[in-house]
């Protein structure tokens, strides 16, 4: 009976190290975002245009001229109100690091303790706020731009366009015109790709 343990034993030292451990399976690859997607359940209608704006704002209002000429150079009448409706969706985003602070923040180590008085404030920074975009470390952005047709008889979204792109120099309106570029390029066609995004 010992003799056949300790046989038992040897064979086991004897298989080699790699073949008691199968080879780790290699995880799937992650599917990479992509910054432009157009689906086209129908081309985009002939006809009249109004263009609306989601939300008011200096860049909003740039782009919707931007589509507006984009629709125009189509053949399709623009206007403020009637014939279909184009909503726009300009969504602007600033990404500030952990050690990043906004521009005119006064640096922690400025900064008081203020106990459990609600009525103690900080100090406020004796430098003047300068613009993000002019500063050399000035925050990653991401600009999104969403726009959708809805058929004028059931409210059924029948095309919509998204498109992102993220850059660090201010420069929101160039990126949004670039992105409208290559939504317009080829709008009647469902597609997924690259929004073209300047480097």
């Amino acid at each position: 009976m010992r003799r056949l343990v300790i046989a038992c034993l040897l064979a086991a030292l004897a298989v080699p190290a790699n073949a008691q451990r199968p080879a780790p399976t290699p995880a799937p690859a992650q599917p990479q975002p992509h910054s432009l997607d157009i689906q086209a359940k129908r081309p985009l209608p002939t006809g009249k245009y109004a263009v609306d704006l989601d939300t008011d704002s200096a860049l909003g209002r740039d782009l919707r001229r931007v589509v507006m000429e984009k629709l125009a150079a189509r053949g399709n009448q623009v206007g403020f109100s009637g014939g279909h409706v184009m909503k726009l969706q300009v969504g602007l985003t600033q990404h500030f690091s952990s050690s990043q602070q906004p521009a005119g923040a006064p640096p922690r180590s400025e900064i008081g303790p203020t106990g459990d008085r609600s009525d103690i404030r900080p100090p406020m920074p004796d430098r003047p706020v300068r613009d993000m975009a002019s500063r050399p470390d000035a925050a990653l952005e991401t600009l999104n731009l969403t726009l959708t047709v809805r058929a004028a008889t059931t409210g059924e979204v029948i095309w919509a366009a998204y498109a992102t792109c993220s850059f660090r120099d201010g420069r929101a309106q160039a990126m949004g015109r670039t992105m409208l570029d290559a939504i317009f390029a080829d709008p009647n066609r469902s597609r997924r790709g690259d929004a073209k995004c300047p480097a």
